[in-house]
């Protein structure tokens, strides 16, 4: 063979050698971009599924929150409603037990201690106007009697269930003992009394 053929042929393999470092220098390259691309990839993939599970989380959330204050809302709502007819049944009852007591011989009884109780709270005086039901309006010589020295003038009160205001014109003092304003304050205890209330 002669000497050009083999420098050709070694001069051939060099190049031949040298692509194929190339070429496999060159699939590496490719290879490591192929991996940083995808890794980059799923990361961008993972980052966006994160972003997008936690503004669900946040949504429902928000939305749970929602439906759980409308319901408490309704819930309480449904509570003062009851609450409110349970009153209304309860003093139904107590009106109608006043009702049936003011016919009562005990009633007379305690118109008498309500008027004793009346008058030491207005103390030593000679003179009270006794506002009385018009019903109650008979026991008003016994009143007086039970008055001792102190007048009793008698008027008719604006109030249905009985009970007595009395007044003192001397000392500018009135004081209300009937069943009705009884009643009243009564009714505004009412859910504190029975462990109704809508506090949280």
């Amino acid at each position: 063979m002669p000497l050009f053929d083999k420098k050709l042929i070694r001069f051939t393999q060099m190049m031949m050698s040298e692509a194929d470092a190339e070429t496999r220098a060159a699939e590496s390259e490719i290879r490591e971009a192929r991996e940083t691309a995808r890794a980059e990839a799923e990361d961008q993939v993972l980052q966006e599924s994160y972003q997008y599970i936690k503004t669900e989380v946040a949504r429902l959330r928000t939305e749970s929150g929602r439906r759980i204050s409308r319901q408490m809302q309704e819930n309480r709502k449904k509570l003062y409603l009851r609450r409110e007819e349970m009153a209304g049944e309860v003093f139904e009852v107590v009106r109608g037990k006043l009702r049936a007591y003011v016919e009562t011989p005990a009633y007379e009884a305690r118109l008498r201690a309500l008027l004793a109780g009346a008058m030491e709270r207005v103390g030593q005086v000679t003179r009270l106007t006794v506002f009385l039901r018009k019903q109650d309006m008979k026991y008003g010589p016994k009143l007086a009697a039970a008055a001792g020295k102190v007048q009793l003038a008698l008027e008719e009160g604006d109030f249905l269930l009985g009970g007595l205001t009395i007044e003192s014109e001397e000392k500018k003092l009135r004081v209300d003992a009937t069943f009705d304003t009884a009643l009243e304050e009564l009714s505004g205890h009412f859910a504190e009394q029975f462990g109704l209330s809508l506090a949280d």
